[in-house]
Formats: C-alpha cells, structure tokens, sequence
C-alpha cells in the first residue's frame, strides 16, 4: 500500500513548493498511472515512493513503513523502480548479466531466479539480445530490457516510468497484458506516462498532477473524457476519443465510446443513415 498523508516537498529552502499538500492512497494490487505535462511533479512524486526524496512536510508510508524512518535499501526491497532513461540503469555487460544482478544480489533462491528470468525472456521476446551489451541495443530494445530487469526481483510494488516509449503496438500490448497480469497475482503496479492511449487500454485508475498537487483522482475512462480537464492540464486526449469528438462536429448524437468494435459499429451506423438520407 502507498500513502501519502498533506505531503508537501520543496528542492530547497529558497524555491517554491514542488508538491503540494498531497494526499491518496493506492492499495495492493492497484494499478494506477499517474499523468500531468512536463513540469507538474510526476517524478519527484515517485521518487517519494522509494525514500530517494522525502517529504518537508506530511507522510509517506510504504506497506505501513514510514519512508522518513526507513534505509532506502530496505525500500528497495519493496519497490521496483524503472527509470524514464533507461541508460541510468543499466550497467551489466550483456544483458543476461544485466536480468540475473538484481536477484542475485537479493539472494533470490537459483530455481526462482531462473524460472522468473526465463518467464521474463518469453514475456519481452528479447531473447535474441542476451549476449548484446544494453548499450548497444536501440532505444525501445533497452527499454523493454530495463523493465525486465526490474521485474526479474519480485517486489511487492512496480513503479515505472514512461515504459511505452520507445515501444511499438504490440511490444504495448504485450506489456499492459502482463501488467495486468501482476495485478492480478497481488502486485501493486504505478505507471507515469503521457501514453493516454496505453493508459486508456490498461489502466483502470489515474491521478493527475498540475502545478505540484492532485487535481483529479477516479476512474481513467472519466478522467480522460473530461475534456476540459485534459484542456486545462494540457494532457492530450487518447486517439479513439479524439476520433469521436471529430465525427460529433458532423453528427453530435455520435457516441463518445472507448471500446473500438463500438466505435467501428457507430461508424457504420452513421454512414448507413447518411447514405438513407442522401437517397
């Protein structure tokens, strides 16, 4: 479980607040992405989640852990964290070496570790790459590779940020598909991203951030049909809304629809009546 309690967090004494006053809550086996435009806090937000940063003011605990009050290795232990840039991580010189450190290094039993590894590989189709150095892999290839690294150590709590980039239709299918698969098995996993149309397809809960605070916090099929909302915090609206939003400036009694057969079957209704009328 992640708390935050009025949390509030500034860089230094000098500067503005960069979190303000922020408060949720995000259960085991919650999946949730967090979104906001460039600048809103995303990522001092999660950086709270692990200790890298604690709060000025307010409460973060982790699992009932006060995150003030705890190692960040113990945190670590907890949380999965996978970076925006993936260069930041990855460090090994191939990228089998690059999937066995971190449960190595946590003393995961050698049947576990492997099956977990191996499972990982099928996952990410990425077995073609275990004897390339990451750093010579494209950027998607080593995208998907640190997301795998972090997912090889079995922790309770998935925070990853911007995982899709990079990533072409499938290799996002794939990934949601599994994301939601760790829900399912009781892991808790936070996405930050500006992929609405990921978001849209995955994801059932958003929180959105402008400016350091909570401006909104439900359902992510609400949450991103709210026009105005997505106007005020210059977040874009997924590609399947947008497309109905055009054809309401033809026919407004088209209806905004999130699930694509509908839309196609709206379409086809739509074209049928007009092809009627035009008779």
């Amino acid at each position: 479980m992640i708390e935050f309690e009025n949390v509030s967090f500034k860089y230094d004494s000098k500067t503005e607040y960069v979190l303000n006053d922020i408060t949720f809550k995000i259960n085991k086996a919650d999946f949730v992405a967090i979104v906001g435009k460039n600048g809103a806090g995303k990522t001092t937000l999660i950086k709270h989640f692990n200790g890298l940063l604690k709060p000025n003011e307010g409460i973060v605990r982790i699992n009932g852990l006060d995150i003030v009050k705890e190692p960040i290795s113990k945190m670590a232990s907890i949380i999965g964290f996978s970076f925006q840039n993936p260069n930041h991580q990855l460090f090994a010189q191939n990228v089998i070496k690059e999937l066995e450190f971190g449960p190595k290094n946590l003393k995961i039993e050698e049947s576990v570790r492997d099956a977990t590894i191996k499972s990982l590989i099928d996952i990410f189709q990425i077995e073609h790459l275990l004897e390339r150095s990451p750093f010579e892999l494209s950027g998607g290839e080593r995208r998907l590779v640190s997301i795998a690294s972090v997912l090889t150590m079995n922790q309770q709590i998935l925070v990853l940020d911007e995982p899709t980039y990079g990533q072409d239709y499938r290799q996002k299918k794939q990934l949601g598909s599994f994301l939601k698969k760790l829900t399912k098995e009781g892991i808790t996993v936070v996405v930050v991203s500006h992929d609405m149309d990921f978001i849209l397809d995955f994801i059932p809960r958003a929180i959105v951030l402008s400016k350091g605070k909570v401006i909104a916090d439900g359902g992510t099929t609400k949450i991103l049909s709210d026009k105005v909302l997505l106007q005020d915090t210059d977040l874009v609206s997924p590609l399947l809304l947008d497309l109905c939003y055009s054809i309401q400036q033809i026919d407004d009694t088209f209806a905004t629809s999130i699930n694509e057969q509908e839309v196609y079957e709206n379409i086809l209704t739509m074209l049928s009546k007009q092809q009627k009328i035009s008779r």
